[in-house]
Order: C-alpha cells, then sequence, then structure tokens
C-alpha cells in the first residue's frame, strides 16, 4: 500500500513538474516553431485602420474621411512551398472612397535565388483600375499600349529585369542573381533578429487566455529595442548597402551615407517616442494555436496617442493561416518578357505620348 501510495505521489509531482514546464512564453515560442516547421501553407494578411485623428486624415486629403478608412484595407496572400522553393502572393488594395478601387497583383519568387516574376495578366485585369489613377490622356495611352502587345497577355515580368530596364541599367542576369540573393540575405537577417528578440524577453510579456489563446504584449521601450536590434542586424550584415547602391547606381559610400541617414532618422524618432511622457505606444499579438498549422490566427494591434496633441493611430494586422494552396509552376524561357519585347511596349507608348503632345 505504501508503495503505491509512494508511486502515485510521484506520478503527481512528475504530472506538476511538467505542466510547470509549460508556460505562455514556451507555448508561444513552440507556436512559431511548429509554424515555421510547415513545408507548404498560404496566409493571408490583412492591414486595418481603426482610428485616426482628425489632424493625420487631412494630411491623406481633404476628401478622405475616417468612416473610408475603416471599409478599406490592404491584404497581403502568399502560399509557400518549401519543397520546390517557391511561393505565389497577391498583394491587394480594397479602397472604399467616393472613388472605389480594388487592386491585385500577384508575385511568383524563387527563394533559392529570390527572383521574382509578375503576371502581366494581372496588369490586364487591372486595367480599369489602373486607369483610374491616371489622366485620361495618360489612360488612353496606357490602354493602347495594351492592346498592342497582347501577345504580352499569358507571360510574366522578371521583377529585376523590369526595374532595371526601366532604371535605364544594363540588364545582365549575374547583376539580377546577385541582387536577388542580396534581398534574400537581408529578409533572413531581419526575421532572425526579430525572432531572437522575441524569444529572449521576460515570461511576463506572455499570458494565456482562458480560451487558449497567447498574448504578447509590448512597450514603446521594447519596441524601439527590437527596431534597433533589427538595424544592427542589418548593419552586420552589410547586404543593405550593397543593394541600394546598385539599385541607385551610386557608389557603396555614396549608398552608405544614405542609409545612415535614413536609420539615423528612425532612431532618433524612436528615441524621442519613449523620452516623451505624453506620448504612449502599445503593441498586442494574439495567437490563437492550431495542432497541425501552429496557429489559425494572429491578431496585432498597434495603438499611439499623445495626450498633449490629441495625435491618435489605431491599427490592426490580422494574420489567417488558411488550407494551403498550390503554387504555380515558375515560368521559364518564352514565358517570360524578353528585353526585345519590354522595350517595344515601352517604345509604343512613348511614340504615342509624342504623338498627343504635337
Amino acid at each position: 500500500m505504501k508503495k503505491a501510495i509512494m508511486a502515485l505521489t510521484i506520478f503527481v509531482l512528475l504530472l506538476a513538474t511538467l505542466s510547470g514546464c509549460s508556460s505562455p512564453k514556451s507555448d508561444f515560442t513552440s507556436t512559431l516553431k511548429k509554424t515555421a516547421e510547415n513545408k507548404q501553407f498560404t496566409t493571408n494578411v490583412t492591414f486595418q485602420v481603426n482610428n485616426l485623428s482628425d489632424n493625420y486624415i487631412k494630411k491623406l486629403g481633404s476628401d478622405i474621411d475616417l468612416n473610408q478608412l475603416k471599409k478599406s484595407n490592404i491584404q497581403y496572400k502568399i502560399s509557400v512551398d518549401s519543397d520546390s522553393s517557391s511561393s505565389y502572393s497577391a498583394y491587394s488594395l480594397h479602397w472604399k472612397g467616393k472613388e472605389p478601387l480594388d487592386l491585385t497583383l500577384h508575385a511568383l519568387q524563387n527563394s533559392e535565388d529570390g527572383k521574382a516574376y509578375i503576371p502581366v495578366a494581372d496588369i490586364y485585369n487591372a486595367a480599369d483600375s489602373f486607369s483610374s489613377l491616371l489622366s485620361d490622356s495618360a489612360a488612353q495611352i496606357f490602354n493602347k499600349v495594351l492592346a498592342q502587345n497582347k501577345d504580352l497577355e499569358s507571360k510574366y515580368l522578371n521583377v529585376f529585369e523590369t526595374f532595371q530596364n526601366f532604371s535605364n541599367q544594363t540588364i545582365d542576369s549575374e547583376t539580377v542573381d546577385r541582387q536577388a540573393e542580396e534581398l534574400k540575405k537581408i529578409e533572413e537577417a531581419s526575421g532572425i533578429a526579430i525572432y531572437s528578440y522575441l524569444n529572449n524577453l521576460d515570461d511576463k510579456h506572455f499570458t494565456s487566455k482562458d480560451n487558449g489563446d497567447i498574448v504578447l504584449n509590448l512597450s514603446k521601450n521594447e519596441i524601439k529595442d527590437l527596431v534597433n536590434d533589427v538595424f544592427t542586424a542589418l548593419d552586420n550584415d552589410g547586404n543593405i548597402i550593397t543593394l541600394l547602391s546598385e539599385i541607385d547606381g551610386s557608389s557603396q559610400k555614396e549608398a552608405q551615407k544614405k542609409w545612415n541617414s535614413g536609420e539615423k532618422s528612425v532612431r532618433s524618432s524612436l528615441k524621442n517616442l519613449t523620452s516623451n511622457k505624453n506620448q504612449t505606444l502599445d503593441f498586442k499579438l494574439t495567437l490563437t494555436p492550431d495542432s497541425k498549422k501552429g496557429f489559425s490566427k494572429a491578431v496585432i494591434t498597434t495603438n499611439f496617442e499623445d495626450s498633449k496633441t490629441k495625435d491618435l493611430i489605431n491599427l490592426t494586422t490580422t494574420v489567417d493561416m488558411l488550407d494551403y494552396e498550390k503554387v504555380p509552376p515558375m515560368p521559364e524561357g518564352k514565358d517570360i518578357v524578353s528585353k526585345k519585347e519590354l522595350d517595344k511596349a515601352i517604345s509604343d507608348g512613348l511614340k504615342l505620348y509624342l504623338s498627343s503632345a504635337n
């Protein structure tokens, strides 16, 4: 009997010990780890404005009001297939203003070399939306160029090559490959810095709700530290300077100066924010764990207030883990718009512009 009681006591103590090993922070990190282990997944991110003070709204335009902002949103949907090192993204803008706008552009990306492709069909499908953003004369030229180059509709634009073409830089595969690799390393350095910072936070930043959700709270000081850590990681990585230099066609020294100026400005703004007692900035991330996906939903709320000036910004970012949607195959050869074809489309537009100016 005594042995049975002793065994039961040890069993209860063991359960208590194991339960104690689980904490909101460990649940949070294990949820992120499980999510990262998914080789195939589809995520939809929605960015929404909840509240904005009048002084900020006025800067957006006289014909914009808070109600329009609340009804509008920006979405980013991505399907990732790690086995094929590829992803398929959709960038969407849904504006519910006096002149509604619904615009979606897709991008295929190879995570091995970082190359990205945009389906030309998106431009044709969104022709009306693009036209609404242009003057009447520019819209006419835009639509005529599309009509004259219908053979491109089923093809893909190489993002880096297209950018180089419009920036009058020489297109060569080595530069494209190098810039794609630099961008990939920048993304990796930023991601590692963010994960490392969150993983090193004290347990007090994490709480669990009765429904199983895990909540992470960050103050303005911690947000400042996180951003500074990302900057430090990018500085140490060095690829951002090289990429800026190649995109701008400037020297490494000039690119470094430009980057340092921008970084100094952001760091200074964060420093002023943390030292200003009238200003508050709160970040709250709520994760809903899922046994298969890691998490099924993540809701991020960001709230900024200035008690003296009455400035106010309240935003919500919602991340939904969806059922996996297959990534289309990467375009190859004739499926990609060539330099000659792109030059022709640009030339067609230039000729139409010159003819309309006479």
